[in-house]
């Protein structure tokens, strides 16, 4: 086992960092190419490539609206850090609106989902889907990293070690986001809401906060509906802040076991895919037979080539020599194929750099086909 160190506090948040930390028994590699300071996906100077490759600088990839559970907002809520205050009053304010704000946390307004599901182009680039924790006073900092969801905190532009970096992080996403479910659906029923707004918490189908079948005039206008605020609300009804800083200091003394006798089977069985994706991710094998991936190829305007493989966010910069390599990559053995390469090119192409072009799936494995 490698040794402990601190830094999946610095990729998760802390609450997360430590149940990952106790899932895993040791801690994640960071993610040090998504840089959010100084966005690696926005345009250095003197670009030639179109604008669309690139995001906004005033809104870097926070083109997103995050649902919080009740903890978390309560978790920010209590967070006394002046750093975070511009957050906290973003956090206030769509407390007050009252829009998607709901025992179970706050949800995203309805008009934004669908704009959301429709406004793909929009992502990274869109002012009108700018997350409201975006501070841009702060240079465009998150006001809320110390307690952001799922999804902002497993989400990145790069992977280090590409595709394999990827799957990890969708299965950490999808682990947190059952999680986040399963314990704001617990603190409602370890809360003593009146029976009566707990009923109408839960009716229906189950529903993250602010999720809706359709849009009502309120929903289209952006404003909350006071008669659903009094139902839900019950007799907690004006003590939001309250209701929400008490999940939160009911969650933060959970240990991860606690959080898998609480939660629901689907956390467990995402916990068991996160520890197999966690395990590739630190495995160094070299795949034994590979293809050319399906590629996107572009010219860097400096004589060598930019390839796209598992995303458009994250291309390699390779020297043209790179071009006459590929077709060696066949299908048969890759040490064969790396010494043909040798023999005909006299290149010597490095087994790390072949995990590399496998792991951004410039390489693929013969049965995923070049199609």
């Amino acid at each position: 086992m490698r040794a402990r160190h601190s830094e999946t506090t610095a990729v998760l948040p802390p609450l997360y960092a430590r149940w990952m930390d106790a899932l895993l028994e040791e801690s994640v590699p960071p993610e040090t190419r998504a840089t959010c300071d100084d966005c690696a996906m926005c345009a250095p100077e003197g670009a030639t490539e179109p604008e669309t490759l690139y995001f906004s600088p005033r809104t870097k990839c926070c083109t997103y609206q995050p649902r919080l559970a009740n903890y978390l907002v309560g978790r920010a809520l209590e967070d006394e850090d002046f750093a975070f205050s511009a957050g906290r009053a973003t956090l206030e304010q769509r407390i007050d609106a009252g829009v998607g704000v709901t025992p179970l946390g706050l949800g995203a307004p309805a008009k934004f989902g669908l704009l959301y599901q429709h406004g793909s182009a929009g992502f990274g680039r869109a002012e009108s889907l700018r997350c409201p924790h975006y501070i841009e006073e702060a240079g465009g900092r998150c006001g809320i990293w110390r307690n952001r969801n799922a999804v902002c905190a497993t989400w990145f532009c790069k992977h280090e070690r590409g595709a394999v970096g990827l799957a990890f992080w969708t299965r950490v996403r999808d682990l947190f986001l059952a999680v986040e479910g399963d314990l704001a659906v617990w603190c409602v029923v370890e809360s003593d809401l009146d029976e009566e707004a707990r009923s109408a918490v839960f009716e229906g189908r189950p529903r993250m906060p602010g999720e809706r079948e359709s849009l009502s005039a309120a929903d289209l206008d952006g404003r909350a509906d006071p008669r659903m605020g009094r139902k839900l609300w019950g007799n907690w009804l004006g003590r939001e802040r309250k209701f929400y800083r008490e999940c939160a200091r009911r969650v933060a003394s959970l240990s991860w076991e606690d959080v898998l006798r609480i939660c629901g089977p689907m956390v467990a069985a995402r916990a068991g895919a996160t520890r197999h994706a966690f395990a590739a991710l630190l495995g160094e094998e070299t795949p034994q037979r590979l293809i050319p991936g399906p590629l996107a190829i572009f010219s860097t305007g400096g004589g060598g080539v930019r390839v796209t493989g598992y995303s458009a966010y994250d291309p390699l910069d390779l020297a043209p020599e790179f071009l006459e390599v590929l077709p060696y990559f066949d299908g048969r053995p890759t040490a064969q194929a790396r010494r043909a390469i040798r023999r005909d090119l006299g290149v010597r192409v490095e087994e790390r750099l072949v995990r590399k072009l496998a792991d951004f799936e410039i390489l693929v494995a013969p049965d995923r086909g070049a199609g």
